[in-house]
């Protein structure tokens, strides 16, 4: 029996390996998908600033165009002045351009403090595009480090999966049943280690005559609270 216990002992570690493999084979897309939106984040911030920049520089341009033709009838109107033959006509074409010069007055402002925002929304794009070079290098770095433990894990799973199937021929038909069935029962275990009297499946104390013949590994014990195979492992090892 001791043999077929060390074999069951065994078998339920390469099981509690493959079912943490199966946990981290569904974590893994999830945590792909999330640096995937976080890249997609950054990225479209970035995207929102230079778009905001062009915008900025396309109505500074608009409004230097306009500017421009403004100041050209600025001119031809000076040019009129010597022209007209009334006071009147004088006047008029005076205070035309007199309001001409006040809107590009305006228009001038304006244009000067769009160039001071076009600096600052440039300024902040660069610290922005730095900032997210860093982090989607951060992101390709945690990539990568999900593809290199995915690989793994599947060297790891095909190595145990046979190590498994090789135990689980050497197992007693009955045993390996029994087994089955409790490791379905009890959330993937079926067989405990007792240590320091204490069944490490529900954290009951077994009975000290129990807790004798555990040690013995010579017989199949059950845990009389969760019903678990009982296993004792190495002195060395309970004392971890």
């Amino acid at each position: 029996m001791k043999d077929q216990l060390d074999l069951l002992w065994e078998l339920q570690k390469i099981d509690l390996t493959l079912q943490e493999i199966r946990k981290n084979r569904e974590r893994y897309p999830k945590e792909m998908e999330r640096l995937d939106e976080k890249q997609g984040i950054e990225k479209e911030r970035v995207k929102q600033e230079r778009e905001r920049v062009e915008s900025l520089e396309k109505e500074r341009r608009q409004k230097e165009g306009h500017l421009g033709l403004e100041q050209e009838k600025v001119k031809r109107a000076e040019g009129k002045m010597f022209e007209v033959k009334t006071n009147k006509e004088y006047q008029a074409l005076l205070k035309e351009i007199e309001m001409i010069k006040e809107s590009n007055s305006r228009e001038e402002e304006e244009i000067l403090r769009l160039m001071d925002e076009i600096e600052e929304v440039k300024k902040d794009l660069s610290r922005r595009e730095k900032e997210m070079t860093a982090t989607l290098s951060r992101i390709d770095a945690e990539k990568s480090v999900i593809q290199g433990g995915i690989k793994e894990s599947e060297v790891v799973w095909n190595r145990e999966l046979a190590r498994r199937d090789s135990l689980s021929k050497q197992l007693d038909a009955t045993l390996f049943r029994l087994y089955t069935t409790l490791k379905e029962k009890r959330q993937g275990i079926g067989v405990v280690a007792v240590k320091r009297e204490t069944c490490q499946g529900c954290f009951v104390n077994v009975p000290p005559q129990m807790y004798i013949e555990v040690q013995k590994n010579n017989a199949l014990v059950r845990c009389p609270n969760c019903n678990r195979i009982l296993y004792w492992e190495d002195r060395s090892e309970n004392k971890r």
